[in-house]
């Protein structure tokens, strides 16, 4: 195989600095799969007690709610996730951890701290472990598991001998050379 000088055809992809297709793909699959665990066990449901500080909760914001906080939060912001830092009467004191706008996807936000009022709030909700979720992420990855044991565990067992030479044959086996 003729090739130019300098340049060195490398599968692996060593001298070009550049991963191979296949472990790419399986890096961004184990990440995909790691954030999924993360967060897909939870959920926002309604609170059934009073809000205690340091809880995780998502405001949705009402049309004034969005404008008065527009210099805070950026414009046409639907809901307002974090931590909860306490309550100033009827106002939620809230470290802003994301944002999700009205024609868009949640976005993250750091060093972000806003006091909303009930006039800025249509729906509060609280973060909780949701049992039903977390079922289906454990049977998931249960699964993947499983499937991997099955479909790669069983290749690596399964390699024949190597060839002792001598054309095979049964009593080869047997230690005896004619019997």
């Amino acid at each position: 195989m003729d090739q130019e000088p300098g340049k060195h055809d490398h599968r692996d992809g060593a001298a070009t600095g550049r991963r191979p297709r296949s472990r790419s793909l399986r890096a961004g699959g184990a990440l995909l799969a790691a954030l999924h665990l993360l967060t897909a066990c939870y959920t926002y449901v309604p609170p059934t007690t009073t809000l205690a500080p340091g809880v995780a909760i998502a405001l949705d914001l009402t049309d004034e709610g969005r404008i008065t906080h527009t210099a805070a939060l950026g414009p046409g912001i639907l809901r307002v996730t974090g931590m909860l830092k306490g309550m100033e009467g009827d106002r939620y004191v809230l470290d802003v951890a994301s944002v999700t706008p009205i024609r868009g996807q949640e976005l993250p936000v750091s060093g972000v701290r806003v006091t909303l009022g009930t006039r800025d709030v249509t729906d509060v909700r609280v973060r909780t472990l949701s049992k039903k979720r977390t079922a289906w992420v454990v049977g998931s990855a249960l699964a993947v598991v499983v499937t991997f044991i099955v479909t790669k565990g069983f290749r690596a067992g399964s390699t024949p001998p190597a060839d002792p030479g001598g054309g095979g044959g049964a009593d080869q086996y047997r230690g005896s050379g004619g019997e």
